[in-house]
């Protein structure tokens, strides 16, 4: 117990000091400024467990571009390298027009860089909850169906996303478009590659290691929650029937059974699917019967 407890602070205080590095290190990033001669700071655009990514110019190219600073919060410099040669890596072996193309990897002031694709759009986390636009049963499928196009092109060159959300899948116009791949893994022949492992604590909360698990059951499982939030775009609180208990989702939507055992399915439920080709069917047919 006693270890258990020392291991959580250390990893508490670890995370601290490396979020105020971060901090320190963002001066240099600042907007304004020019990064290895050539790309001009514009804003800084998130952070994540791995690094902190902004949106910068190319003057070179003459193009926006975003580029990432490996920084992660657990970890030093080794780890750091372990991730910027995993991710730049994967991102190599991509090309979809989903998908951000990598351009270009540096070195700055002992930080890992590398610069890749600007891709247009709207995230969902934005429509959803600044525009507050809203979908029907059939919207979300199709939007689902698309964004399945992408899980399956990653998939079939043995790379799993592991971060699927309304924030990193964007829309522009009718094209969706998948975004950072920070937390991708490699996966061949239905099997974890050497080194990639799940990166996950004992104490983490059951979601999560559905979410992060190293096999392609995660995106699916991130994808049934995907479907929810479009669900929920046009749910009515009044509209729902009440109840004493806490209602679940199947309670709540009013979605046709099929689209209710595709999500049971998704979420792990029911019995999971087995592959990407597997749920593009079961969507396709459950589009079919929408019309």
């Amino acid at each position: 117990m006693i270890r258990h407890v020392r291991k959580l602070l250390l990893q508490s205080l670890t995370k601290k000091l490396n979020q105020g590095l971060r901090l320190l290190a963002d001066v240099s990033f600042r907007p304004g400024n020019v990064i290895a001669g050539r790309y001009r700071m514009l804003e800084k655009l998130g952070s994540g467990s791995y690094g902190v990514a902004y949106l910068c110019f190319d003057m070179q190219k003459g193009r926006r571009c975003v580029m990432k600073r490996i920084s992660p919060l657990r970890g030093g410099a080794a780890r750091a390298e372990q991730i910027y040669v995993r991710e730049t890596g994967m991102m190599s072996r991509l090309h979809h027009q989903a998908i951000p193309e990598l351009y270009e990897m540096f070195g700055f002031r002992r930080h890992h860089c590398f610069t890749m694709e600007f891709m247009e759009g709207s995230s969902f986390d934005r429509l959803l909850f600044q525009q507050n636009r809203q979908y029907t049963e059939r919207q979300s499928l199709l939007i689902v169906g698309r964004l399945l196009e992408i899980v399956e092109y990653m998939h079939s060159m043995g790379i799993i996303h592991r971060d699927i959300s309304i924030a990193n899948v964007l829309v522009d116009e009718d094209d969706i478009k998948l975004i950072d791949l920070g937390l991708s893994r490699e996966w061949k022949d239905g099997e974890v590659v050497e080194g990639e492992q799940e990166d996950l604590e004992d104490e983490d909360p059951t979601e999560k290691k559905l979410r992060r698990a190293v096999h392609v059951t995660s995106d699916f499982y991130a994808v049934g929650h995907f479907l929810l939030f479009l669900l929920y775009s046009s749910y009515s609180e009044k509209k729902s029937p009440r109840s004493e208990e806490e209602p679940g989702w199947e309670q709540e939507l009013s979605i046709d059974p099929k689209t209710i055992k595709l999500l049971r399915r998704l979420l792990m439920t029911d019995q999971p699917f087995e592959s990407v080709q597997q749920i593009r069917q079961e969507v396709a047919l459950i589009l079919r019967s929408l019309t």
